[in-house]
């Protein structure tokens, strides 16, 4: 298992962590923050259907990032096409770019009742998004330069 690997793998505890700030700012602030899949889910069936939608949505990107992870092996192991190696690092990229919409949700949620001011803006959630996306880029940097190409 590679750092692309590892890195992707962080996406199943990102729901857990959503929940944990989701939770810590409806403590604080209101229901007003809750993203819309949460909401119905909170309004019917109180915070047993975040925890719910939490675990299901756990499982879900679990399943999906060891497809992922397959196909990658696979692209490198067994189909050696020309294009490959972009193909990989721009699916790589957008599962990172995803990741770090999820993780700055997740620091938002926490900053929330603390600074509601600052995190209304869409500045503070382009920062978050690219310091991560960057240094999680940066540290499997390495990697993909080793991906194979023809």
């Amino acid at each position: 298992m590679d750092k692309i690997d590892k890195v992707l793998l962080i996406m199943p505890l990102l729901p857990i962590a959503d929940l944990l700030s989701t939770l810590f700012c409806l403590s604080f602030s209101g229901s007003e923050e809750i993203g819309i899949f949460a909401r119905p889910m909170l309004q019917n069936y109180g915070s047993y259907g975040l925890i719910i939608l939490a675990t299901s949505a756990s499982i879900f990107f679990l399943v999906s990032m060891k497809v992922v992870i397959y196909i990658k092996n696979l692209f490198i192991q067994e189909w050696k096409l020309k294009w490959m190696r972009y193909a990989l690092t721009i699916h790589i990229y957008l599962f990172f770019i995803l990741e770090a919409v999820y993780v700055s949700t997740v620091i938002t949620n926490f900053l929330n009742p603390l600074y509601p001011l600052i995190t209304q803006t869409i500045i503070l959630r382009v920062i978050l998004v690219c310091t991560y996306f960057a240094s999680v880029s940066a540290l499997t940097m390495h990697q993909i330069r080793q991906l194979p190409h023809l």
